[in-house]
């Protein structure tokens, strides 16, 4: 790949279809949760698959996607349709009973907003309506709570029917799934002394255990977002009596003993799952409050999805001599593959992820972070993208700004979901380059891996392999 390259769009030519789309397209149409095999003969049959290898082109659409989910049958379906029936509880804290908002877990966000973690287009975090026991109805907002809390301020119809019920800490309330495509769901309220212990009990322990079997499963490690959605998607919720709050139930004790036993020591994560190591300073989060993160005011029209992605061209650099930065940037598990960037000091780390992304020949369609101390989710020096839930981000945090030192590494995190990680080290830092158009790639070596490895038959194994350095 050279430095003239033609930058690549985000998405295909008008002429040619969109196989991510069409395989959307195919699973939402189908009433029921269809086999691969199925989905791949109904998109070819709207549109002949026309790329080399027509089940890896499938199975990259499924799996980068949040609605496209497997139900455990070998089947997959789309996700605001088999979350229908599902039941979950939310346990009532001080602070909820405080009436200014109710916080939800990972497993409820993810049922009464399904789309929360797809791609911007495909997102939908708009109010859902709620029933309440009294035959009124309301509808209930997604809210930003603080870092890494999610939540709604409610309505007042809401806040009146909760105020009557006098509830104390401990006490539940119960929301079922009526229509998850329709966004119309129902809540109900149960105190503590209403319980059914042992009931509870079982199926806490059968949701505990259906997420151990999915953490097995992923010995790279996972994010409870996607433990949520599985367990969501494989009906784990699909019962008159729900369990406690993931929250509650799936803890560090649970689930390390059982990594231990199948000897995973070191390299793993599990994200998310101690939300008091997220935490940010108070005047950090006070700002973070006020950042839209659906539609973030300030972002550039060169970063828009609406208007083709790109980098922004250094403006100090189309008229005389810029500070500049050369970066190696390589995936962790191919660390003899490489691209070298060149980009100058008044651009951003926007501009940089979206030329690595074009350096690699990758699809920019996760979201994705900086770590400047180049370990993962390290909360304090995070630059996430403007869609995320980061207290800086990185259409706003400029190359020059960061105090960069020659050989310095920082990490590049992409796709929240996958965790593919590149290392970014600065390899030369030049006071006065000649003006000219920046970024721009200056070297390579290696193949590009792709971004979705296509998986043998009959081994199952992929192509290359992500996470090799994870596991030793």
């Amino acid at each position: 790949m050279s430095a003239a390259k033609t930058p690549k769009s985000t998405a295909l030519k008008k002429d040619k279809p969109s196989y991510a789309d069409l395989t959307h397209q195919v699973v939402r149409e189908s009433p029921d949760p269809l086999p691969f095999n199925e989905i791949l003969r109904r998109v070819h049959a709207i549109a002949p698959i026309q790329t080399k290898n027509p089940k890896s082109t499938i199975r990259g659409a499924i799996s980068q996607s949040r609605l496209i989910v497997a139900t455990g049958d070998g089947r997959y379906g789309w996700m605001p349709r088999v979350i229908n029936g599902s039941v979950l509880r939310l346990t009532l804290s001080e602070s909820d009973l405080a009436g200014q908002a109710l916080e939800f877990g990972d497993e409820l966000r993810n049922a009464l907003w399904p789309s929360f973690f797809e791609i911007q287009k495909r997102t939908d975090t708009s109010p859902v309506h709620v029933r309440l026991p009294d035959k009124t109805g309301t509808d209930m907002s997604l809210d930003f709570l603080g870092v890494s809390h999610w939540g709604t301020h409610a309505s007042p119809e809401l806040w009146k029917w909760f105020k009557k019920l006098k509830a104390k800490r401990g006490d539940h309330l119960i929301f079922h799934v009526i229509n998850g495509e329709r966004k119309s769901y129902r809540i109900e309220f149960q105190r503590r002394s209403e319980r059914d212990e042992k009931a509870i009990a079982e199926r806490n322990q059968a949701v505990v255990q259906a997420a151990l079997a999915y953490l097995l499963s992923r010995p790279w490690g996972t994010a409870i977002w996607d433990i949520t959605a599985h367990l969501l998607a494989t009906g784990q919720y699909r019962h008159p009596i729900p369990p406690d709050p993931l929250s509650e139930i799936w803890t560090q004790d649970v689930w390390e003993p059982e990594l231990r036993k199948k000897g995973y020591t070191g390299g793993w994560e599990l994200v998310g799952t101690d939300h008091s190591q997220l935490l940010a300073k108070e005047l950090t989060e006070a700002a973070a409050q006020n950042y839209d993160y659906d539609h973030p005011s300030d972002l550039p029209r060169e970063y828009d999805p609406d208007f083709g992605r790109r980098p922004r061209a250094s403006r100090k650099a189309r008229t005389g001599p810029v500070k500049t930065f050369i970066l190696r940037v390589n995936h962790r598990a191919l660390p003899k593959v490489w691209r070298d960037i060149e980009i100058a000091e008044d651009q951003t780390l926007e501009d940089l992820h979206l030329m690595i992304q074009r350096a690699y020949d990758w699809s920019d369609d996760h979201l994705y972070s900086f770590f400047m101390s180049g370990k993962a989710w390290d909360k304090q020096t995070e630059v996430g993208s403007p869609w995320s839930d980061s207290n800086r981000h990185t259409h706003e945090v400029t190359i020059g700004g960061l105090n960069l030192k020659p050989r310095q590494r920082f990490l590049y995190l992409f796709d929240y979901g996958d965790n593919h990680e590149f290392d970014v080290q600065i390899q030369k830092i030049t006071a006065s380059a000649p003006k000219g158009n920046y970024p721009r790639i200056v070297g390579e070596q290696g193949k590009s891996p792709p971004q979705y490895p296509d998986y043998d038959e009959e081994t199952g194994e992929p192509e290359w392999d992500p996470y090799r350095h994870w596991n030793g």
